[in-house]
């Protein structure tokens, strides 16, 4: 599957870009940054919606292609406080706008070619080659820069490596920051973010380039403000530059963090920068 996508063996002839796909496809999914949706290259304006919860809708399609879903299991997580006839009903309107929307050609009783039904209620989301979203591409690009880290060919695992780092920076569908069903999603990006941000800390630490590996650990302290990893890479670099007084600061500041915050002490990593930090200092 990745292969297809993105080539990763030495004989393989020229591989394809990470944005290849994307600028081929005819419908385009954004979750990072601000959500939206571009058909053909034409952005769906806000105006076009018509109902919220068809956006919503998408958001759950895009984010479980091809997942069988029930009527009811939608009511429940969209309209549960709604009587069943009404809920019901708010149903079908929102798939009726959200089929027309995507696909303003079908005909009344036309099928749609994304937006499947059972007999039984049971609804799916068929994502075919012509749609690209970028919760799939992460997926994708993690994998396939996993892959490369594990050949050692740290240069190209890098750049997979930042692509990932780059969409999940701009955070995860940030205008639905209340809503709870999409947490288990929301969690599951986080961690991918997190792995990507310590491999790239890593990597750039092997190869002594600092200002890179400060970048990808202060983005690991936004993202985790008790990240040892990426507060020891931050005192180590400051550390090499000879600036110890500022590297001495940063322990202590983070180590008040522990103890005030999780009553603990920082791991072994920490306090051997601290004896070298002290020996310096002497």
């Amino acid at each position: 599957m990745l292969q297809s996508r993105y080539t990763l063996g030495q004989n393989q002839g020229p591989s394809l870009h990470p944005r290849e796909r994307e600028q081929q496809s005819i419908y385009r999914a954004y979750a990072f940054g601000q959500f939206r949706v571009y058909c053909d290259n034409t952005w769906i304006k806000e105006t076009m919606w018509r109902r919220n919860k068809a956006k919503t809708l998408l958001k759950w399609f895009m984010l479980n292609p091809g997942k069988l879903y029930s009527a009811d299991q939608f009511i429940d997580l969209f309209w549960p406080n709604l009587p069943m006839e009404a809920a019901f009903c708010n149903l079908h309107v929102t798939i009726h706008c959200l089929r027309r929307l995507l696909e303003p050609t079908l005909n009344h009783r036309q099928e749609s070619k994304f937006i499947r039904r059972q007999a039984s209620n049971f609804y799916w989301f068929a994502m075919d080659d012509s749609w690209w979203t970028d919760t799939t591409d992460i997926q994708t690009l993690f994998d396939t820069a996993r892959t490369f880290d594990m050949q050692e060919n740290y240069t190209k695992a890098s750049f997979y490596y930042r692509k990932v780092s780059n969409y999940c920076n701009l955070g995860f569908l940030t205008e639905d920051a209340e809503e709870e069903w999409l947490t288990p999603y929301r969690q599951h990006f986080e961690y991918i973010y997190s792995q990507t941000l310590l491999r790239l800390i890593h990597i750039y630490q092997q190869r002594n380039e600092l200002e890179e590996m400060q970048e990808y650990a202060y983005q690991a302290l936004s993202l985790d403000p008790y990240c040892e990893p990426a507060i020891a890479a931050i005192i180590q670099a400051y550390l090499k530059q000879g600036n110890i007084s500022i590297a001495m600061n940063k322990l202590e500041t983070f180590r008040g963090i522990l103890r005030q915050q999780l009553k603990i002490e920082p791991g072994k990593e920490l306090q051997e920068l601290q004896k070298k930090l002290l020996l310096r200092e002497g």
